[in-house]
């Protein structure tokens, strides 16, 4: 049973909610009109990945030249519309809570600012924003008038944003699947004006495995016992995981993203949370990014529950699951153990994430492992060999996860656990998995610097 009261946050309706269509008729725009309604030194929330509106995002960059100095809130865009390009940064601005692809192209054209942050902060940089639009992507209403914020709900915290706008924008999309969530629902009487179009959702192809990744993902399934619940990433790792895990019993899923990785585990059985302690048989999730047959598959699929991500990725609630798991990635890490997950130097790759929210529940959960995952190697424009294990992170470095919290590091040559381990005792165990080549070197800058 809903409780109604606790999901109305902004109005209640007049009307009983079964007779809402009358409301959503007398709401409906076009992007074009929607567009409008954004002024001069307006704030503007748009979410972030499949939640951003794509129709009013496309509207919105062709106000260029026509406002001035408007700011918009995403994350982790998933096209690249005309208020993020260089030419029109007198009528735009965008602070993103996250760091993707598009997000490094608006950063080195200056269009963007990210605001560092845990993805469990997102409901708090919600009400710090203090937007006064709200713009974002919904599925068309059920029987009693609610919408479903879908798979990037969690990028549009409800309590925080929509209630506290001015105007609030919903475009329906009729692609876009219904998810079992409580936290990602919004009333027709709650939105202002309603968009439908019916594009295709943005999909996230599934990222070719590398060897290496392959070589990883082998040392990573043997730390994962029957019963654990996991959580992964999305990527070229996390899909190799996945392949490997098919002989293992009884997974749960605790996680902030899902992927076509998850689903096929399920489909399988690998993945049925039987002996999860937070909320058995349920796959726990945030955000979902897929294919559109993933997408589809998510459609009013009760085997997950969606919850909002300042939950999910809280490490308290994190830590109510037995046997977690966490396995997140890293760029680099020094010979003491401090991780950089999301720059090298002053150059910005990603942003903090989950990762530290995992980090810290897994090693809060009963009988939990945290697991970061890097290549050894990478090579500069010109083709030499680097190592990623390093004795000093390059000058302007962020570290991601502080070493004192770091546990199992892996590379494709082995696995070092640095749980409570000295220093003298950790720079030795990652030596022995950084690549052969630069073991001797590290050895002896370790031992010139007084660790060994």
């Amino acid at each position: 049973m809903i409780d109604v009261d606790s999901i109305l946050l902004r109005r209640k309706p007049s009307y009983p909610l079964s007779m809402w269509l009358k409301d959503y008729n007398s709401k409906k725009v076009t992007a074009e009109e929607a567009a409008k309604i954004v002024k001069s030194g307006d704030r503007v929330f748009m979410g972030g990945g499949t939640g951003i509106p794509a129709s009013f995002a496309t509207a919105l960059g062709k106000r260029a030249g026509t406002v001035k100095d408007v700011t918009v809130y995403q994350g982790y865009a998933m096209g690249l519309y005309d208020y993020m390009k260089p030419e029109n940064r007198e009528s735009f601005h965008i602070e993103t809570m996250f760091v993707g692809p598009m997000e490094r192209v608006c950063m080195e054209w200056k269009m963007a600012h990210y605001k560092p942050m845990h993805l469990s902060d997102i409901p708090q940089a919600g009400l710090d924003a203090q937007c006064n639009r709200v713009a974002f992507t919904a599925t068309p209403p059920n029987e009693d008038g609610f919408m479903n914020l879908s798979c990037f709900g969690a990028f549009l915290p409800r309590k925080e944003v929509i209630l506290n706008a001015e105007t609030v924008i919903a475009e329906i999309n009729n692609n876009t699947p219904w998810l079992n969530s409580v936290d990602f629902l919004v009333h027709v009487s709650e939105v202002d004006y309603i968009i439908e179009q019916d594009t295709p959702l943005f999909e996230l192809p599934e990222i070719p495995i590398t060897d290496v990744e392959k070589k990883m993902a082998g040392i990573i399934a043997d730390l994962i016992p029957d019963g654990a619940t996991i959580q992964l990433g999305f990527g070229g790792l996390a899909n190799a995981i996945g392949n490997l895990l098919y002989t293992k019993k009884d997974l749960g899923m605790h996680g902030e993203v899902v992927t076509p990785s998850v689903m096929r585990l399920v489909e399988a059985g690998v993945i049925n949370g039987v002996k999860k302690t937070l909320y058995p048989g349920k796959v726990i999730a945030a955000f979902a990014v897929g294919t559109k047959e993933f997408y589809e598959y998510l459609d009013h699929n009760e085997d997950f529950l969606f919850c909002e991500v300042g939950w999910v990725n809280t490490p308290e609630v994190i830590a109510m699951n037995d046997n977690l798991v966490s396995i997140n990635n890293a760029l680099m890490i020094d010979l003491t153990g401090q991780v950089a997950a999301e720059s090298i130097g002053t150059k910005q790759y990603s942003g903090t994430g989950g990762q530290v929210n995992f980090v810290h529940g897994a090693k809060k959960s009963k009988g939990g492992k945290s697991i970061i995952a890097l290549n050894a190697t990478y090579k500069d424009k010109e083709g030499k060999l680097h190592s990623n294990i390093v004795p000093y992170l390059p000058l302007g470095t962020v570290v991601t996860t502080s070493r004192n919290d770091v546990e199992y590091v892996v590379t494709e040559y082995g696995v070092a656990n640095l749980r409570m381990r000295s220093v003298h005792d950790r720079v030795l165990a990652l030596i022995n998995i950084a690549h052969p080549d630069f073991r001797e070197e590290l050895h002896s800058q370790a031992k010139k610097i007084g660790w060994i």
